[in-house]
């Protein structure tokens, strides 16, 4: 096997194994980036122009599309990449995890982990719906609002993307429900990038992936989105009487349980 100039290149990935998550490496990426920005720009972006702009050789670039080197990047090489692939805030956040760590790659959090005095005072003193979740989206505690109109986070280990991707409920709900499955398919690719060997979020990806309509979703979207902050939701509850309701998410970071996610879903009048 050799290494292209200015073709396509290989899609292995640097996860291990072949399934979904393994499928969804930063090689990958980097492959999927690279066809994008030639797109964009009206003419292919090669491996020459890549290799180019980290400093790096053809080879070095080629290692790194096909999952043949985990030599990470620098902040100054990431940057430059990003400006090459024409890279928005999420990718470049993306990259740059993959290379220097961050957030995803926080030391674990025992099971179970307690949730602060002080934070279930914010999640109980909110008027509108709010859950607390782990990185890997495990609802960790909530306010009796949430509870009240999606009762499925009171269920014993309730999880957003689970409920989100698999559960028949959240398709009747979601009145454009293949627009937020996409859009959480692009937040665990965002999560795969910051940390690639992860058994836990290889074992989600696999779980929802064993869906057919989300398996694929996972095979042609290839942005990969942080958060869903500012997100508008739109749906229909039966715990409401069936009224057709938005709300727009907001999503925190508490400092004082590193890792999780505070989201807030406002009711837009």
């Amino acid at each position: 096997m050799g290494f292209d100039g200015g073709g396509r290149g290989g899609t292995g990935g640097i996860s291990a194994g072949g399934g979904p998550a393994g499928r969804a490496s930063a090689g990958s990426m980097l492959l999927a980036w690279r066809q994008s920005a030639g797109e964009r720009r009206g003419q292919p972006v090669t491996q020459i122009d890549a290799a180019g702009a980290i400093g790096r050789s053809v080879r070095f670039y080629w290692e790194l599309e096909n999952g043949a080197s985990t030599r990470p990047l620098s902040r100054r090489q990431c940057e430059a990449l990003a400006d090459t692939l024409l890279l928005d805030r999420d990718e470049r956040h993306a990259l740059l995890l993959h290379n220097a760590g961050g957030f995803f790659g926080l030391p674990a959090a025992p099971p179970g982990p307690r949730v602060p005095e002080a934070l279930r005072v914010l999640i109980d003193g909110q008027s509108s719906p709010n859950f607390l979740c782990d990185r890997y989206w495990n609802v960790l505690a909530c306010n009796p609002v949430m509870a009240s109109w999606w009762p499925w986070v009171t269920k014993p280990g309730p999880n957003l993307l689970t409920w989100l991707l698999l559960d028949p409920e959240a398709r009747d709900q979601y009145l454009d429900w293949h627009e937020h499955a996409d859009r959480s398919i692009r937040l665990l690719r965002f999560a795969l990038a910051g940390q690639p060997d992860n058994a836990v979020l290889a074992r989600l990806v696999e779980n929802v992936c064993a869906d057919p309509d989300v398996l694929r979703l996972w095979e042609t979207t290839t942005e990969v989105a942080e958060n869903r902050d500012g997100h508008i939701h739109r749906m229909r509850l039966p715990t409401l009487g069936g009224k057709t309701i938005e709300v727009v998410s907001h999503t925190l970071y508490p400092a004082s349980l590193p890792g999780s996610r505070l989201v807030i879903l406002t009711p837009r009048l």
